[in-house]
């Protein structure tokens, strides 16, 4: 499978999740596109009840045809199988050898039947829960490639994409149509989950923009370069999805700031070395923070991810620091260099968004660009993220768009503290 291919499909399913009315129509494309990929003889979407125990198929891709006019009635206990297995462990399940693998005998009629004997399922996976899974079956035994596993992940990431997006939608329609016969308290409640799903649907088209981008044929840069960003955007991508959903969870604990800040400078010192990062030392002693420490160590390599990625240039530099004032703490992320951010262009017949994005632009890199560390782990999702991440600790990012997007040379955390003043 060559990586032209590959981004060819990535390309057109996250074209097809732009503009699908259905996830159904979702599932069907990315299984007729991804199957001859894989090199695989057919291939199946299973979707979880609603008891939670049972998959049934909703999309198949070449089922043998002496047995499609009863796929219908298959059904898969989760834990049973590998797509039942991939669906209670959450995790790729592969099978080289049915044949030779222990523990699965009761699938081997079953495997002569429909004429395989390698197995390769992913789970569908929301910030909810598993939903369902893809599996793709083999006639030979087979041992896939580290590329077609990422692939695989990344097409079961788009398929739970769309089934959520699809619930999601179907969600609004009912909470829109109860309007008309709601109180007041129940309006309000509308109107802040329908804020709530714009900023979600405003970030999931940065994302979907992003793929198309990265998978443009006008791009110059190799493919194996640009699969690599796609791959860094769709992690990113699924952190921004976990950290929105209500049911995210903190694990807070007593943190120290500044230790916090001098890993995470140490973190791109080591990623980017060619980037200079300064630290402006405290003058006053820090109050410990109560936050949750991996949250807050991600947030602060998110913020200075994008001020070292702006910062890659002749001469360029980041400076970061800490200061306190009255109930709150700051951490300041300025660089001296390129400009990061623009404004979000709308889309057709929509009114202009009035948000700020990653340029695209500022991201771009190849094999011969010296700053290419300074921005390859750096995505179009890392400032909704950064702001997502901070305000689940009940912080803030602050940024000066006064002068314009192109203006904007700093970022600002700010985080509530209980302090005072000498």
């Amino acid at each position: 499978m060559s990586d032209a291919r590959e981004l060819q499909a990535i390309r057109e399913i996250a074209h097809a999740f732009l503009v699908a009315e259905q996830p159904g129509d979702v599932q069907q494309f990315a299984l007729d596109r991804v199957t001859p990929l894989l090199g695989a003889t057919f291939s199946l979407v299973m979707q979880l009840g609603d008891d939670g125990e049972l998959l049934r198929p909703v999309a198949q891709h070449e089922w043998p045809a002496p047995y499609r006019q009863w796929i219908g009635a298959l059904r898969v206990r989760v834990g049973d199988g590998p797509s039942g297995v991939a669906v209670a462990e959450r995790r790729l399940v592969e099978i080289v050898d049915l044949f030779e693998s222990p523990g699965l005998e009761m699938w081997h009629e079953v495997a002569r039947e429909l004429g395989f004997r390698s197995i390769l399922a992913a789970p569908l996976e929301t910030a909810d829960g598993p939903i369902g899974a893809v599996a793709f079956y083999f006639a030979d035994a087979t041992r896939v490639t580290d590329e077609q596993r990422a692939l695989v992940r990344l097409v079961a990431d788009q398929l739970a994409g769309a089934t959520d997006k699809s619930r999601r939608a179907e969600a609004l329609r009912r909470a829109n149509a109860a309007l008309a016969e709601a109180n007041a308290e129940l309006e309000g409640q509308a109107r802040q989950w329908q804020s709530a799903q714009r900023a979600r649907d405003a970030s999931e088209s940065l994302v979907v923009d992003a793929l198309l981008a990265l998978t443009d044929a006008d791009d110059v840069r190799a493919p194996d370069a640009r699969l690599q960003a796609v791959h860094a955007l769709a992690v990113a991508a699924r952190e921004y999805v976990e950290a929105t959903q209500p049911s995210f969870g903190l694990q807070e604990a007593d943190v120290d700031p500044r230790e916090a800040l001098q890993q995470a400078v140490a973190y791109w010192r080591g990623r980017a070395p060619m980037v200079p990062v300064l630290v402006d030392e405290p003058t006053v002693i820090l109050p410990i923070m109560r936050a949750d420490a991996a949250m807050l160590q991600r947030t602060l390599q998110l913020v200075l991810g994008l001020g070292v990625a702006g910062a890659a240039t002749e001469g360029g530099q980041v400076r970061a620091g800490i200061r306190l004032g009255r109930g709150f703490l700051a951490v300041q992320v300025a660089w001296d260099g390129r400009a990061m951010f623009e404004e979000a262009a709308p889309g057709p017949g929509r009114a202009p968004l009035g948000i700020l994005r990653v340029s695209p632009e500022a991201l771009r890199w190849d094999a011969s660009d010296s700053y290419a560390e300074a921005r390859r782990p750096v995505t179009a999702v890392d400032l909704p993220l950064a702001r997502a991440l901070v305000t689940r600790q009940g912080g803030d990012l602050r940024l000066d768009a006064s002068g314009g997007a192109s203006a904007i040379r700093e970022l600002l955390l700010v985080f509530p503290v209980e302090a005072e003043l000498d």
